[in-house]
């Protein structure tokens, strides 16, 4: 098998970019095609999906609207409840004469029409009395005596009075279809009981009945949809009594699940295709139901059509890469062949050849690259022969002028000999601390050293210093015991401890240098503090050289700048130091350094 696998994989290693495009174009081809069933497959059920989202949230949305719209109407209906007037004259309505009632009777319609003219849709409020008699106003008939109840001979009967009796809170009354000559009227209505809610005792003063036109359900359900539209809402109780429809003449059938009303909606001829779908949303304050029917083959014609279009545009892309095909090979495949011949020539050495360039399409790019690339490297081949030749010059004339330190370091040896035979103690010693420092310097600066030895440079370092100025200041070195086998880069600590000699003690008796090395409070930094008791800084000094983005000059560069400059280098933002300066009193200066490098005994104290 893994033999079968490396020969098929060579087969297409070995084949020519002709024969490889065409099957690349084949493989390419397939899983398009079959992308393409699967995309037809896809974007049908997501279309579908987000037709069923789509009309879910426009359901959702309608009943939204219808709950903000029957919060308006309970609110007129509170209006009326908490006037005080049409209480304090209902009150007076039931023990009135006749003459006074009609007086009274006059008031409260007037109340009402104000009511009916404040809220649009309210075609009629009624006050009914527990003796079956009552004070209407009709918006229609602008009558108290012709209005919409002129059928009953006792109000207590009507529908809405019922379905209130004894409820407490606002009650909805579904809608109820009114018949008048060929005039035929939907209303749906709000009841509530009245009381004079400071004396309960007096019991239900009258039954309120307020009556809202149903084209006021229409509008927040269909808008100005039509019979031809592809979709149509409607609204029917939990019964599926049709409550709310583009068509009142249907108000009031009653539906017996999905099937019975794509049945029904089918009947009505409103779409064109037969392809019905229904969604509902049920609004479980109220009970009601919200109903959108539309026609699945008209949403999915768009969808189709580009379907129909898309295949025809492949089967012509098909026939325009075919055609491609061929004119790539003719056009492209001999320039390859030419930059393909160029590479052998100059892995034969031929650094002269180049390529000719007639074309500014990608080849032509290549063509370019190419001919720059061999000049590159032809002139990078001059180089390297010329900087090698200077190298071997170079370390020819290094070998001839290097001075051998072990004939120094024999020289200094003989003086001092020569110091401690005719007991020149001081100038022996300021020898042997000479030749130490030479020793530690020369062992390449930029290379770490342990602490320790750093310790003893140090002490050889200062007492040269002490003989210089005769013993003009004290030094005191103290290294924590922990921190020895540390190693730091060289000459870090040097040039703070050279700079408070020259700047702060050289020219005062009875000076104090002190350094102290250990860990911080995190094991893994290193505190140094050099410490003296001289001449001080000045404060913009201080600054200065406390700045991490100071720019330092040539001069500066050699003493503190130098650290500073390394220790950044080193150690990046790792690395810190601080300076403290009083003028006159003395200087602190102190270095944070990450551990690097430590021995064993470290290791383990940096993990406890």
């Amino acid at each position: 098998m893994e033999k079968s696998r490396r020969g098929m994989t060579q087969y297409y290693k070995d084949m020519g970019f002709k024969k490889f495009f065409v099957i690349s174009l084949c493989l390419f081809l397939f899983p398009v095609l079959l992308l393409q069933i699967l995309f037809i497959r896809t974007s049908i059920s997501s279309m579908n999906e987000q037709v069923n989202e789509q009309v879910y949230n426009n359901l959702k949305q309608v009943s939204e609207k219808f709950t903000l719209l029957l919060e308006s109407y309970k609110d007129t209906v509170w209006q009326i409840y908490s006037d005080k007037d049409i209480i304090r004259n209902l009150e007076q309505y039931h023990e009135a004469d006749d003459k006074t009632q009609e007086n009274l009777s006059y008031l409260l319609n007037e109340k009402l029409e104000r009511f009916v003219e404040s809220k649009k849709g309210i075609r009629n409020i009624s006050l009914i009395f527990t003796t079956g008699e009552g004070i209407i106003y009709d918006d229609q008939s602008d009558s108290a005596q012709d209005n919409l109840w002129r059928g009953y001979d006792d109000l207590c009967q009507i529908p809405p009075y019922q379905q209130t009796k004894n409820k407490n809170e606002i009650v909805l009354i579904p809608t109820i279809n009114f018949s008048d000559g060929d005039k035929k009227e939907s209303m749906f209505f709000l009841g509530k009981e009245l009381y004079n809610t400071e004396n309960l005792r007096q019991g239900v003063l009258a039954t309120l009945i307020i009556g809202v036109d149903e084209q006021e359900l229409q509008n927040i359900c269909n808008g100005s949809t039509g019979l031809n539209t592809p979709n149509v809402n409607f609204i029917s109780d939990r019964y599926g009594t049709i409550l709310s429809f583009p068509d009142e003449e249907q108000i009031g059938i009653v539906l017996d699940g999905w099937e019975d009303e794509l049945k029904f909606i089918g009947g009505l001829n409103m779409f064109e295709g037969g392809n019905l779908f229904c969604s509902y949303y049920r609004d479980w304050k109220t009970g009601w139901i919200f109903h959108n029917v539309y026609d699945r083959d008209y949403i999915m014609h768009d969808i189709n059509m580009m379907q129909f279009i898309f295949w025809m545009l492949f089967v012509a892309d098909i026939l325009v890469i075919f055609l491609f095909t061929s004119f790539i090979n003719r056009y492209y495949v001999n320039y390859l062949n030419q930059i393909i011949e160029a590479i052998r020539q100059i892995n034969q050495g031929n650094m002269d050849v180049r390529l000719v360039v007639d074309r500014r399409d990608e080849l032509g790019q290549i063509g370019e690259n190419f001919n720059y690339m061999v000049d590159r490297v032809k002139s990078l081949i001059e180089e390297v022969t010329e900087i090698s030749r200077k190298k071997i010059q170079a370390e020819i004339k290094a070998l001839e002028s290097q001075i051998n330190p072990h004939f120094l370091y024999n020289t200094l040896d003989a003086i001092n000999w020569m110091a401690i035979r005719r007991d020149e103690i001081e100038i022996s010693k300021m020898i042997s601390n000479l030749g130490m420092i030479l020793r530690y310097c020369m062992n390449q600066s930029n290379e770490m050293a342990g602490i320790s030895e750093m310790e003893e440079w140090l002490k050889a370092y200062v007492s040269l210093y002490q003989l210089r100025y005769g013993n003009s200041f004290e030094f005191e070195i103290y290294v924590e015991p922990e921190v020895r086998e540390v190693r730091v880069y060289k000459f870090l600590v040097q040039p703070m401890v050279e700079n408070a000699i020259i700047h702060g003690l050289k020219d005062l008796e009875g000076g104090l240098l002190r350094v102290d090395i250990g860990f911080a409070e995190q094991p893994e930094r290193i505190h140094v503090i050099v410490e003296d008791n001289g001449a001080g800084m000045e404060p913009e000094e201080v600054e200065f050289y406390n700045r991490r983005d100071a720019e330092w000059s040539r001069s500066e560069q050699i003493g503190l700048a130098n650290i500073f400059e390394r220790i950044q280098l080193y150690y990046g933002e790792e690395g810190e130091w601080h300076i403290s300066s009083v003028k006159g009193l003395g200087t602190v200066m102190e270095l944070l350094l990450p551990v690097r490098d430590m021995g064993k005994n470290i290791q383990e104290k940096v993990m406890e």
